[in-house]
């Protein structure tokens, strides 16, 4: 009897504790009308999304296309590879009405334009990619700039250092983006060679050479700029001294020679050549080791004493009609960037590095014998030597030497 006793007891401490239990579980369920108010604002301000400062909202960017051609086909592959919503091609331009709305269509590009004044006010455009066949790429960038667009151009940005330093004020003083077109600076594999350099696994640098092939179409429109910029890329400062040699073969210009001299001693020689099997490749000598880059227009491998370096390039469904130009994808972002921090200019080729390399174009071209300040503006490269013959000596204000020199040197010493 004593047992059942003490199993009813136990059982009756057993129920008042699950009971108790059962108690603290629904008051804890069940929460105040001050709780029930906080967790639904709580969750009110969780499903509503946060408004954020207009300056943290990062728009695509709306490009423009002046003009149409080769560069334009291989810019928009450039841009095909990058993220969609990042950037956009609302604006193409070309003198031919056919061949824009070819492009428009294949494209999808909504506003076709057959001038560059119609470009520049239309409304739906940020940044201008200025890419047009002669040289009227300073007289565009200040359309653009005047009617407050961004601007990429492709080289060379203006004739003389003044022009450029023109440009740069402006974009400066209306707070808006401009950027000469050395994608280069933007790669990888320049970006890999600058780590080597500051990190003195080269020791001291004394020497950069370069050999030009002009078996492209494009280098052969830029002479010395691909050279150029890579000495100033590596060196970071003025060359002190311009050397020019060039050999003559059968009237024709085969071989020409740039030498940069710096301070220390160290020096830079670019060999320019029209001879076809010339390979464009550069190498850098320090007081440790060496690197070459092939291509050193648009780099993808690098090679050490010790070891080769691959960068793989974008994987694009479009072929490009130069080497490598899908690697154009890094300068986009790189103008992107920029844009949305507010900056007008890139640091990877400032404003005062495109005058220092017109600077020194100039002296180039005035080593060789021929000024372009004054025709530059009238006359396409291509058309110079055939444009000499034909409206005379003093409508260029040529001497009969100049003349004479334009019409035996090929295109390529432009």
């Amino acid at each position: 009897m004593r047992w059942l006793l003490n199993a009813l007891e136990s059982l009756t401490q057993t129920t008042s504790k699950k009971m108790q239990l059962l108690r603290e579980t629904k008051s804890m369920r069940t929460p105040s009308k001050n709780n029930t108010a906080a967790n639904a604002e709580k969750q009110k301000l969780q499903r509503e999304p946060k408004e954020q400062p207009p300056e943290l909202i990062e728009k695509t960017l709306r490009w423009g296309i002046a003009s149409l051609g080769h560069l334009a086909d291989d810019f928009v592959a450039a841009l095909n590879v990058l993220p969609p919503g990042q950037h956009c091609i609302s604006s193409c331009l070309s003198a031919q009405r056919s061949q824009a709305y070819s492009f428009a269509l294949k494209h999808n590009v909504p506003n076709v334009y057959t001038s560059f004044e119609q470009l520049a006010r239309c409304p739906h455009v940020d940044i201008v990619y200025i890419c047009p066949q002669g040289l009227r790429h300073c007289e565009l960038c200040h359309l653009m700039l005047n009617h407050d667009k961004h601007v990429l151009c492709e080289p060379p940005l203006a004739s003389t250092e003044l022009r450029v330093a023109e440009l740069g004020q402006k974009a400066q003083s209306r707070g808006l983006f401009l950027m000469e077109g050395i994608w280069s600076r933007c790669l990888p594999a320049y970006h890999y060679l600058r780590r080597q350099i500051t990190s003195k696994r080269l020791g001291n640098i004394c020497m950069v050479y370069c050999t030009l092939g002009l078996h492209d179409q494009l280098l052969s429109k830029n002479l010395t700029t691909a050279g150029i910029q890579l000495a100033l890329w590596v060196y970071r400062e003025v060359p002190t001294l311009v050397r020019v040699s060039n050999k003559l073969r059968d009237h024709k210009d085969v071989l020409a020679q740039v030498d940069l001299f710096f301070n220390r001693s160290r020096r830079a020689r670019l060999i320019l050549s029209a001879e076809p099997q010339r390979k464009s490749t550069a190498h850098i000598y320090g007081t440790k080791d060496s690197i070459t880059l092939h291509d050193f227009h648009s780099p993808t491998q690098l090679s050490c004493q010790h070891t080769d370096v691959e960068f793989v390039s974008p994987q694009s469904n479009q072929r490009t009609h130069y080497l490598n130009r899908i690697n154009m994808c890094y300068e986009l972002q790189q103008v992107r960037n920029c844009i949305h921090q507010g900056q007008p200019q890139s640091e990877l080729f400032s404003h005062s590095e495109s005058q220092l390399l017109a600077h020194l174009l100039n002296q180039v071209q005035e080593l060789l014998g021929i000024s372009f300040e004054e025709i530059d503006a009238k006359l396409s490269v291509a058309q110079l030597p055939k444009a000499a013959q034909a409206l005379g000596l003093n409508q260029l204000g040529l001497t009969r030497k100049q003349v004479k020199r334009l019409q035996r040197m090929p295109s390529w010493i432009w």
